[in-house]
């Protein structure tokens, strides 16, 4: 397993479950490096002081705080650790919220949770296993790279998930965009139309049908390169992005698309079906 983000304690009640924090996620994006393109040598990034322009050793270096009127507060690593209310290794659970109350625009970046040992381990799994019965979110707070968070643990796959979460003065409310909005409201046909769309468009979600459309085509691009080829410049697509005049028969034309392209490939799948055995056709034969 990765080396933990965090180390410290998760606080259930009187309950103390010693845990570590590692990412939830992987990064599988392609990176790359800034090079000199004459002879391919790194290019390096310095931190050079812009009325002097010498370069600056880290211990010259100091945050400040732009005031109003042009003005810098200077601030200490000291001053900043004054901030944090208390210096804990203890995420101590608050509040318990149901599930379908968050709304998920507040969470930002997942985590896993591990118990440390096998002490840990007993009182883990009863809190996973209570959470997951209760269909219920845990609320709490975590001091993280300087900042205090506040998290939402919840139960997935017998671990337990910490997602650190934005405040919320951090979201921006839909009224903002009220004046760019319409007053009159859209008709009983046009909702009924528009819902048929979503239902026929309605599946299970299944995180392995979507991939990285975008990746997969850099690496082909990556391998040719790697080859020596060239490769063209691509074309820009030509898009319409205006909105439709008639909107029920923009509606209805979607609708029907869809369900054509439905048949189509209900079709195909039979056709394809329909040229091979059945798995007991293929027994009865053997």
């Amino acid at each position: 397993m990765p080396r933990p983000i965090w180390s410290g304690a998760l606080s259930f009640g009187l309950v103390n479950i010693p845990v570590t924090m590692h990412s939830a996620v992987r990064d599988r994006g392609i990176h790359f490096h800034q090079l000199h393109g004459p002879d391919r040598s790194p290019v390096e990034i310095r931190r050079v002081c812009a009325q002097e322009g010498n370069e600056v050793p880290w211990q010259e270096i100091v945050k400040g705080y732009e005031l109003q009127d042009g003005r810098w507060v200077l601030l200490s690593d000291q001053d900043l650790d004054a901030a944090m209310p208390q210096r804990s290794r203890t995420i101590e659970i608050e509040r318990f919220v149901a599930m379908e109350e968050i709304d998920p625009i507040y969470y930002e970046r997942p985590y896993l949770l591990v118990p440390r040992d096998e002490g840990a381990a007993r009182a883990y799994e009863l809190l996973a296993e209570t959470m997951r019965g209760s269909e219920q979110v845990a609320l709490g707070r975590l001091a993280l790279r300087g900042r205090e968070r506040l998290v939402a643990l919840r139960s997935r796959e017998r671990a337990l998930m910490l997602s650190t979460m934005r405040f919320h003065d951090e979201v921006r409310s839909a009224e903002e965009i009220a004046a760019d909005l319409t007053e009159k409201r859209p008709t009983r046909e046009q909702v009924s139309s528009a819902l048929a769309v979503i239902e026929e468009l309605s599946v299970e979600f299944r995180p392995k049908r979507y991939h990285d459309r975008h990746r997969a085509r850099l690496k082909k691009i990556i391998e040719r390169k790697r080859k020596g080829e060239v490769i063209p410049a691509p074309r820009e697509p030509v898009e319409s992005i205006a909105s439709a005049p008639d909107l029920m028969g923009a509606l209805e034309q979607s609708l029907a698309k869809i369900r054509s392209e439905r048949t189509k490939a209900k079709r195909s799948s039979g056709s394809r079906s329909a040229g091979r055995p059945s798995r007991a056709s293929r027994s009865r034969r053997g």
